[in-house]
Order: structure tokens, then C-alpha cells, then sequence
């Protein structure tokens, strides 16, 4: 193998590890530490960069390998006698396929990081939502218990509103029940002056006739 088929060997097992590091079930806090830093990190932002050009000579290694086995294809089918085109075959086939797999291993690792790196981002906003749904109930529960406050104060208002009514009106009571005695002092008084007036002159007359 040359060393560019085994640079893409390599290529393919760290790929299968990352992989299976991204699979496995680790606790959320970590996983989701991993997953920001190698999102938002500067320095996997470079190593990104070179791997897409990595995966650009990767290609073309699997373009030139897919050529080979065609070419070596039609060789063979010209040339049976030759005791060396079997092994041409399975090289060039070898190195189509590891490189097709690298290939195809790097899109499945792509998305599959893209779609935990979502979830996360989705289980983030769920939490915020939650606190928010919660600070809600509370803050509901709170203007519920405030109205329930006001509706007594309300009726505690109306109680001594009714209260002072009735005080208003015994007051009113009392006023017209102390004017009626007036009235009726002054006029049992003037009924009384007159009594005395009419007795006086009574008096008067009967020492004229005396």
C-alpha cells in the first residue's frame, strides 16, 4: 500500500473512532461541552478547514482508483494469460473502496455531528422555554393570588361601606327624631305660654268684677 492509500487508511480509522466517540452514550453535560468547543473553537475551525482539503485529494484518490478498475477491467477481459491482473484487480478495487468508504464515512460523521449538535441546541431551547413556562405559572399564580387579595380588601370595602351607611342613616334617624321633640318642646311651650297668657287674664277679670 502507498503511502497515500495509507494516509487514507488512517484517515478512515480516526474517522470510525470519532464515530463511535459521538455514538456513545455519555452524560449530556459532557457531550455537550465536547460538541460547543468543537463547534465554536477556533482551532477546530482550522483543523475543519484542513480536512476539507484533505477530503478534496481523497476524492481525487478515488476518482484515479475508480479509473484503475475500469481500466484493469477491460485489461482483463483482454487479456486472460496474464497471471498478474488479478492482483491489479484487487488493489485497484481495494483502494476504490477504501477510499469510497473514507468518503462516504466523512458525510455520515458530518451530519451525524450536525444533527446531535442540533438536538442539543434544541434541548437548550426547550430548558429556557421550561423556565419560562415556569416563571409564567408562577407569576400567574401570583397576579391569581393578588386578585384573590383584591376581592377581599373589595368586599372588606363594601362590609364597612355598608357599615357606614347604616351609621349614616341611624345619624339621620336621630336628627329628625331630635327636630320632631324640638317642635314639639316648642310647641308644648307655646301651648303653655298661651295656657298661662289665658290664665293671667283670667285672674284679671275676676278682680275687675270683685
Amino acid at each position: 500500500m502507498s503511502l497515500f492509500y495509507t494516509m487514507v487508511y488512517c484517515l478512515l480509522l480516526t474517522e470510525m473512532i470519532a464515530f463511535i466517540f459521538l455514538i456513545l452514550p455519555l452524560p449530556y453535560k459532557w457531550r455537550k461541552g465536547i460538541l460547543k468547543f468543537m463547534s465554536t473553537s477556533r482551532f477546530m475551525a482550522n483543523i475543519q478547514y484542513v480536512m476539507k482539503i484533505v477530503f478534496i485529494f481523497v476524492f481525487i484518490l478515488f476518482v484515479d482508483a475508480l479509473g484503475r478498475v475500469v481500466k484493469v477491467e477491460d485489461k482483463h477481459n483482454d487479456h486472460h494469460s496474464e497471471s498478474n491482473m488479478a492482483a491489479k484487480r484487487f488493489y485497484a478495487q481495494r483502494n476504490m473502496y477504501l477510499t469510497g468508504f473514507t468518503l462516504f464515512l466523512s458525510l455520515i460523521l458530518n451530519r451525524t455531528f450536525v444533527m446531535i449538535l442540533e438536538l442539543i441546541t434544541s434541548e437548550e431551547k426547550m430548558e429556557i422555554v421550561k423556565k419560562q413556562a415556569a416563571q409564567q405559572s408562577k407569576e400567574y399564580a401570583r397576579v391569581l393570588e393578588s386578585e384573590k387579595n383584591l376581592k377581599e380588601e373589595l368586599e372588606q370595602l363594601r362590609v364597612a361601606a355598608d357599615s357606614h351607611d347604616s351609621t349614616k342613616r341611624d345619624l339621620e334617624n336621630l336628627k329628625k327624631q331630635a327636630n320632631q321633640q324640638q317642635q314639639e318642646y316648642l310647641r308644648l311651650a307655646d301651648e303653655n305660654i298661651e295656657l298661662e297668657r289665658m290664665v293671667k287674664g283670667t285672674k284679671a277679670e275676676n278682680r275687675k268684677d270683685m
